[in-house]
Formats: C-alpha cells, sequence, structure tokens
C-alpha cells in the first residue's frame, strides 16, 4: 500500500486541539487520553473508535490496545462517596445560595423603586435630588 492510499486512514479530528503531530500518524497525547478514556468509561468502542476517526483497519485495534495498556492507569479519578454531613453541608450551602440570591433581588427591586422615585420627584417638583458629578461637597 502506498504513503498516499494509507494517508487516507488518518484520524477525523474530534476538534482542532486533537491534531495529528506529524506525517508518521502519531497523534497527540491529549486525543490518545480522550480516547482510551472514552473507551474504558464504555461510551465508545474500540470498533466505533476506528470507525469514526477512521484509524487503519489491520492496525486500528492494535493501536488502541497499546495506548489502553499506556494510559488507563493514569486515569483513575475515583472521588470518596459524601459523608452524611458533607452532604448536610450541601444543602445548607445551598439553601443559603437560594436565600442570598432572593435577598439580591429584592434589592434590585428596592434600588430601581427608589431611581423611579427620584426621577419622578425631580420630574414633577423641578429640583436636583442627584449629586451631580465632579460637585464639591
Amino acid at each position: 500500500m502506498s504513503l498516499s492510499t494509507e494517508s487516507s486512514f488518518n484520524t477525523t479530528l474530534v476538534s482542532s486541539s486533537f491534531e495529528q503531530q506529524d506525517e508518521d500518524f502519531t497523534y497527540e497525547v491529549a486525543f490518545r487520553r480522550w480516547l482510551v478514556r472514552e473507551i474504558e468509561e464504555q461510551r465508545l468502542t474500540p470498533a466505533q473508535a476506528i470507525e469514526r476517526f477512521n484509524f487503519h483497519p489491520n492496525n486500528g485495534y492494535t493501536l488502541i490496545h497499546k495506548w489502553r495498556l499506556k494510559y488507563a492507569g493514569e486515569m483513575v479519578l475515583s472521588l470518596p462517596e459524601m459523608t452524611f454531613q458533607e452532604k448536610q453541608d450541601l444543602a445548607l450551602l445551598q439553601a443559603r445560595t437560594k436565600e442570598l440570591e432572593k435577598q439580591l433581588e429584592q434589592a434590585k427591586i428596592y434600588n430601581i423603586a427608589l431611581n423611579t422615585l427620584i426621577d419622578v420627584a425631580e420630574e414633577k417638583l423641578k429640583i436636583n435630588i442627584r449629586k451631580k458629578p465632579g460637585a464639591r461637597q
């Protein structure tokens, strides 16, 4: 098989950050890790990856297998389950956030009401209530 025929089996780019590095069809480490993570988390099978990214059918499985051996061990990111106390703290923080958002909304409404009151007073009474910028106190 000639080089021009082999070039038709290069990868379809996931994004511009997942580009091939050179003509030897080596792929960025970020792409390799992403693909291994997708396969390990069973969002993608090796066969789907070969088809989707147009890997060479003869060596695609071997390539993916090598990547899995190399990068799968790096991806152990298990977080412990939240404790009862942490869940309670989270619920309290979420409630506090909602309370503060409600207070912020009330403060915005209050500010609009005060500005409207000042605007109406200045218009009806024909007096300047707001301080002019740059005026001395």
